[in-house]
């Protein structure tokens, strides 16, 4: 994805419509508490009240969004024979990954959202009350898994920003159900921090054994060969709205979010040869990429001598594929 990231008008004007007659300061207090919350790291999410899932919806929601849809992206370009017609989302939140699939995937039509947080819940339902997607889009909700009828034959399976607020034991758990819920791929998204890398290989290492074939964003399914003090996360730049801006205090129009991510599939799709894995480097006439690929991690530079890789490392994006 090269261009910046703006919120789908729609998901805008409802967000707008959310926050109608909320005193600014009060939604302003709101983030702020919320984000200590995050930042102090808790081994859960934070309890949410009315006025505090708007902070999120507000604040997080953007760039979580943002994420999520470039991951979707990926998920596009290494599986173009996957048809996502029907989502499970374990985690919902307010819905950010509906959002974000629906622009994604065309021919969704249904989808299955998990989220135990009832204001969380009702804040994702009066979004999607205040827009057409409710009516494009048949979504259900539940508090738990236990009150799921059936999880079996999704297309597209989502973890998202989840796995960080669990202990071990139910990071596995929810890894295998959403592995036996998934017919076509499973997305784990996480934070882009030390933390959400290494719950990330965790992961990783668990899809693998349940049989998945990892197709993003690693070239290969070998142990990851970034030294332990290094991290691999990639990063998306979005737009932020004015009311964005004044609740994160923000001197810019736009924020970038750092995330990391692991997408197995039950056989679709395969893996790039290589990957970007840190902003080119640009020099005089010079472009230094570095590269993670199914021999390891090395570094490439590409001089104007050799002008069509030239040109095109001009263009690579970071997190992109080097194929």
């Amino acid at each position: 994805m090269t261009d910046d990231c703006l919120l789908p008008l729609e998901l805008r004007q409802a967000l707008d419509a959310a926050a109608t007659g909320v005193s600014v300061s009060d939604l302003h207090a709101a983030a702020a508490r919320l984000s200590v919350a995050y930042r102090d790291g808790p081994s859960m999410s934070p309890a949410f009240n009315d006025l505090a899932a708007l902070a999120y919806a507000t604040t997080r929601m953007p760039a979580t969004f943002a994420a999520t849809r470039a991951v979707f992206h990926e998920l596009r370009e290494r599986c173009d024979g996957l048809s996502v017609e029907t989502l499970l989302d374990l985690g919902a939140g307010p819905a950010t990954t509906l959002w974000a699939a629906d622009v994604e995937f065309p021919q969704l039509v249904r989808a299955r959202l998990i989220e135990r947080d009832p204001a969380m819940r009702s804040m994702g339902q009066r979004l999607l009350e205040c827009s057409s997607l409710g009516d494009r889009i048949e979504a259900t909700w539940h508090d738990g898994l236990g009150a799921v009828p059936s999880l079996d034959g999704h297309d597209l399976v989502v973890v998202g920003y989840l796995l960080t607020e669990l202990n071990e034991d139910l990071q596995r758990d929810v890894l295998h159900t959403a592995w036996q819920a998934c017919r076509g791929a499973v997305v784990v998204i996480l934070p882009g921090s030390t933390r959400g890398f290494r719950t990330m290989l965790e992961a990783r290492r668990e899809l693998l054994s349940l049989g998945a074939s990892v197709v993003a964003p690693c070239p290969h399914a070998d142990r990851c060969p970034l030294p332990e003090d290094d991290w691999c996360h990639f990063g998306v730049r979005l737009n932020r709205s004015s009311l964005h801006r004044r609740l994160k205090d923000g001197a810019f129009s736009y924020e970038d979010e750092k995330y990391c991510y692991v997408v197995g599939t039950r056989g679709a799709g395969s893996p790039a040869s290589e990957r970007l894995i840190r902003r080119p480097l640009t020099g005089d006439r010079r472009v230094t990429l570095r590269l993670c690929g199914v021999d390891g991690i090395r570094e490439q530079m590409i001089t104007r001598r050799d002008r069509v890789a030239y040109r095109r490392a001009r263009k690579v994006q970071w997190g992109e594929a080097w194929d």
